[in-house]
């Protein structure tokens, strides 16, 4: 009967031991053990209760039960024979792992041997993070995780839970595995282990470009309202120019998609006879056109904070240790100091009483008059009476930097202006009536079609208003209607014949395109 019983348990350990190849995480007694080479050592076994003996023989006592080594072989409660399950080195037992997972009768799962499953203890959810405790410290042995039409799932193994699980996540258990599923759509995610806290940061799936089309009602008449809505942390809202720079007109939508965006809207108010922009432009931190002043603009920071405000934007520009205020940029009005960059299409005016800088690079590479921009360089236009009174030594070769200045110390990535303002804190400014004589044309007082940009919910809003049957709105019409929205700021860009808005790729405005020379698109 004993040799029956021995046969029996020698053929089991063969089986395990054909099986037994990659494990190397064992779960004993709420402890991580791994193994070295097949074999836990003295101190590993006395770690998951072993007491052991060590004289003519080997002892290994576990629960009441004993085990006697002889030789590299065990004896298991006087009756099991187990060949080769042991060996010694430099005085220290080792004993084959194989020998340990049927001694203990351990279950295995994903190759990791345990006694026990790990207990999942604690689980914190927020909007961007997902937290995990568990019985033991967490490793990455423990989980996998999967991303697949936008569901993160979780899986642990070998796992129960004793947690409460928060809203938004889905909960499953089968055979020792637990599986979390995430119930708002994730676009991507990050995994780390701290201190054995499981920690998934996440992103979850934003509509980070939306259309509304609606027909909206307001004092008593009907009107064609488009909406593109952005969120401004993972969109860039940036002033486009025509392929050629400025100076040039074009389409909404050729502007558009020779800059590779898809959506957007008209911008700034521009010379009908010379083409050019009226009012700043910054495009990715680089200044492409100034209007000295306070005046409304559109603001997206570096850290892609918004805003709608007036704000006095300085650029200065510095030659050695020379610093001079910019009165314009890309503009053929003369002032003390202009600036033109490469993306000035027209020629550069020539004037007597001037002295002109070509930039390279950081450094004078020349001085006298040119007629266009070099190519990655800039044009710096000094009155001569300025440099004869501060600049007497100019020379090629020296520094020189521009640097831009606002009055809240905002780091302007883009950035728009135009007007008249319309809302500030959510409500009419108080200005209003100044306001609106301020810009001349008609601009405040025709009812008109209207392209607005606003600031709600801490999303940027682009907007066209038109009118179904007849006209648009003028400043009064559209500010109460943008505050009956909840808009917290809003602006008048260009309006009327300007009008227009591409989403897809396609015009979503009724009116014929008009050229123009700025484009504010978002991607």
């Amino acid at each position: 009967m004993h040799k029956k019983v021995a046969f029996s348990f020698v053929f089991l350990i063969l089986i395990t031991m054909a099986s037994l190849s990659v494990a190397q995480i064992f779960l004993i007694s709420d402890k991580i053990i791994e193994p070295a080479n097949g074999y836990f050592t003295e101190q590993q076994l006395r770690e998951i209760g072993f007491s052991i003996v060590k004289n003519d023989k080997v002892y290994l006592i576990y629960n009441k039960r004993l085990v006697i080594g002889s030789s590299g072989d065990f004896i298991v409660d006087f009756d099991q024979f187990v060949p080769n399950a042991y060996t010694v080195s430099n005085g220290q037992i080792l004993v084959k792992a194989d020998f340990i997972v049927n001694f203990l009768n351990l279950s295995k799962q994903n190759d990791i041997y345990y006694d026990k499953p790990i207990t999942i203890t604690s689980v914190t959810y927020t909007e961007d993070e997902l937290r995990i405790t568990s019985s033991i410290p967490m490793r990455k042995e423990f989980f996998t995780t999967s991303l697949s039409n936008n569901t993160l799932t979780i899986k642990f193994f070998p796992a129960t839970s004793t947690a409460k699980f928060p809203e938004g996540l889905t909960l499953s258990k089968t055979n020792n595995t637990i599986s979390i599923s995430f119930s708002k759509p994730i676009s991507e995610y990050d995994v780390s282990i701290s201190n054995g806290v499981l920690k998934v940061s996440y992103v979850p799936v934003i509509r980070k470009i939306d259309y509304l089309r609606r027909t909206e009602s307001f004092a008593g008449r009907t009107f064609t309202v488009n909406y593109i809505i952005v969120e401004p942390k993972y969109v860039n809202i940036t002033p486009l120019l025509p392929a050629k720079g400025i100076g040039l007109t074009a389409t909404l939508q050729s502007i558009l998609s020779q800059n590779g965006y898809s959506n957007g809207v008209n911008a700034n108010y521009f010379d009908p006879a010379t083409g050019l922009p009226i009012d700043i432009i910054i495009a990715n931190g680089k200044v492409l056109s100034h209007r000295y002043g306070l005046r409304p603009m559109f603001i997206q920071t570096t850290d892609n904070q918004v805003f709608i405000k007036k704000a006095y934007v300085d650029i200065t520009v510095r030659i050695g240790d020379v610093l001079l205020l910019v009165k314009g940029v890309n503009t053929t009005a003369l002032g003390e100091v202009n600036i033109y960059t490469e993306e000035f299409s027209l020629k550069i005016p020539n004037d007597r009483t001037k002295t002109y800088v070509v930039v390279k690079s950081g450094r004078i590479s020349s001085i006298g008059y040119v007629q266009y921009v070099p190519d990655k360089s800039q044009v710096i236009m000094l009155s001569t009476e300025l440099v004869k009174k501060l600049l007497p030594n100019l020379a090629v070769g020296q520094t020189v930097s521009v640097e831009l200045y606002t009055d809240n110390g905002y780091k302007v990535k883009n950035a728009v202006g135009a007007g008249p303002l319309l809302l500030q804190d959510g409500n009419i400014i108080p200005d209003a009536a100044e306001e609106k004589l301020r810009y001349g044309g008609g601009i405040p007082t025709t009812r008109t079609d209207r392209t607005i940009i606003a600031i709600k919910d801490n999303k940027v809003h682009l907007i066209t208003i038109e009118g179904l049957s007849g006209s648009g709105m003028n400043f009064d019409e559209a500010a109460q209607f943008l505050k009956s929205k909840g808009y917290i700021s809003a602006m008048m860009l260009d309006g009327g014949g300007s009008t227009a808005m591409v989403y897809a790729g396609k015009y979503v405005t009724s009116g014929t395109p008009r050229n123009i020379p700025v484009a504010l698109g978002v991607k």
